[in-house]
């Protein structure tokens, strides 16, 4: 086996084994960074996963048992990718009743224990299934062995009603104890009584230990609220009040849902702390409890970008809605929220802007949609001392910004660079060109390109747009600098002066096949 592997520059060698699991093991095996097949080789010599018997598939969860969990990075990658499959196809088959044993795959979980990257597709796995069977040993896994990354494993019970919670509840609500799980078992359990998968909440028997915690996490983030603002942005105070307020919110919600009334006193404190997507969530649970004095404060948390929608949702649900400010129910109001609450997740900014002005608002074909849609740039600001950083955001069709700053740019030229980031399609796509090895190609369009007058710096990508092609390159025009594009016959020059912005060459690309897209569909 080793030998077909070691000569796999020619990967017909080790294609003609015996079986695909055999040749599926021997990649594994054998894989390193050097050593590897080709991805479409790969997802071919394990495609058959797909369409395999249970009865098939048992010897390859029985062959991972006796192995290790893999160390590399490569050999990882690779056996993540047959869990996947396993996964995909336990949620294809779930309505058949075709089930893995979960036996089988609650030994390898437990075998591989550590390896949390890789075995939490096993998790899955058991999830996607959705038995009685199944469920309970996710549940037991899950508690007694968490992996780092338990939402991976616990998405498709949220995205699905096919099945019965209670072959997860009451032992899920065991892993309360752990951080990592918390927040996530009391949405999950949320979410079945919101959903009607139960008529009583999984965790009503536990209501006083709720309002306890919620309690103790109150008092945590007072403390923290009182502490100079230096000393309250350091990180770790800063990821301390990120998980208690998560935590706090998910215990309002569950305590509302509970109809613990002894929890209203715990639920007012939380509505006096400073962080605003808890005190809405407390002002809609005291609400929810009959607690009308809640009402204002959660009429007046409209006004707040960052928490403005959900507000609007929750004004809906509680017959608010005619109470709000008309300002805040505006497209270009929700727009700015959008904008505000996509900045303060913990991917992007982590806390919502000072500002957030609008710069422009149309309506216009969008790459993607089938009716024109209603397009906004905000300007955005954060203040932090003596110093600040702004940039501009798209709302409507898509929310985002980028690291390079879009200030400076004209709204076309803005909504040019987000239609082009924003674009989907296999036939348009850059590759980055190697400025020390260039192609026949390129080399030819930077000669092209000097001809015309220009200093060419450094050829930086090939761009392809639908059967077209652009090379991007800095360059230098008359003492300037900038990117200078070549596409066909046509050359377009981008400065890049000192009070420009500082456009990467994708970027200066994407404002550039943008604004064909938006000529096109507009």
């Amino acid at each position: 086996m080793s030998t077909h592997f070691r000569y796999s520059t020619d990967h017909r060698s080790f294609m003609g084994m015996s079986t695909d699991l055999e040749q599926m093991l021997a990649v594994i095996d054998f894989a390193t960074e050097e050593n590897q097949l080709p991805p479409r080789d790969w997802e071919a010599s394990i495609a058959w996963i797909q369409s395999a018997e249970t009865d098939d598939l048992i010897p390859l969860l029985e062959a991972f048992t006796i192995r290790p969990a893999p160390q590399t990075p490569v050999a990882q990658n690779l056996v993540a990718t047959v869990l996947q499959q396993l996964a995909w196809r336990a949620g294809s088959r779930a309505d058949n009743n075709d089930t893995l044993p979960p036996q089988h795959l609650a030994a390898l979980y437990r075998h591989w224990h550590g390896a949390d990257a890789t075995r939490v597709w096993l998790l899955r796995c058991l999830a996607l299934q959705y038995d009685h069977n199944s469920l309970t040993t996710f549940a037991e896994l899950l508690v007694s062995d968490p992996p780092v990354d338990a939402a991976t494993a616990l998405t498709p019970l949220f995205q699905s009603k096919n099945y019965d919670p209670a072959a997860l509840f009451p032992r899920l609500l065991d892993g309360l104890s752990y951080t990592s799980l918390a927040v996530l078992i009391l949405d999950l359990a949320n979410y079945t009584v919101r959903e009607e998968l139960l008529d009583q909440h999984p965790a009503e028997d536990r209501q006083s230990e709720l309002t306890q915690l919620l309690g103790g996490l109150v008092r945590e983030l007072e403390q923290l609220e009182q502490k100079p603002q230096a000393a309250a942005t350091r990180p770790n105070d800063a990821e301390r009040v990120s998980e208690s307020v998560s935590l706090a919110v998910s215990l309002c919600d569950a305590l509302a849902l509970i109809g613990s009334t002894s929890a209203i006193s715990q639920l007012y404190q939380a509505l006096e702390l400073r962080h605003r997507r808890l005190r809405l969530e407390a002002a809609a649970s005291l609400i929810r409890l009959g607690e009308d004095e809640a009402q204002q404060a959660l009429i007046q948390l409209a006004g707040e970008p960052v928490v403005r929608l959900r507000a609007l949702a929750y004004a809906q649900e509680l017959d608010l809605v005619d109470q709000i400010d008309e300002k805040y129910k505006t497209p270009i109001a929700e727009a700015e929220a959008e904008v505000a609450w996509w900045l303060a997740q913990p991917t992007q900014m982590g806390i919502p802007p000072t500002t957030c002005e609008l710069v422009d608002s149309r309506t216009q074909h969008w790459p993607g949609y089938d009716a024109p849609m209603p397009c906004f740039l905000f300007r955005f600001t954060y203040q932090f001392g003596n110093s600040q950083y702004s940039n501009v955001a798209i709302a409507g069709p898509l929310t985002h910004a980028f690291a390079t700053s879009f200030c400076d740019l004209s709204a076309e030229d803005a909504y040019a660079g987000f239609a082009g980031w924003h674009v989907d399609h296999e036939e348009i796509y850059e590759v980055e060109i190697d400025p020390a090895n260039p192609t026949p190609t390129v080399t030819e369009y930077v000669g092209r390109i000097e001809r015309d007058g220009y200093e060419v710096l450094t050829p930086s990508l090939l761009g392809f747009f639908l059967g077209e092609q652009t090379l991007v390159a800095k360059a230098v025009r008359d003492g300037e600098p900038g990117y200078v594009l070549l596409e066909n016959t046509d050359i377009y020059w981008r400065p890049q002066g000192p009070d420009d912005p500082q456009l990467l060459a994708v970027d200066a690309y994407g404002i550039h096949k943008g604004h064909k897209l938006l000529r096109a569909f507009n």
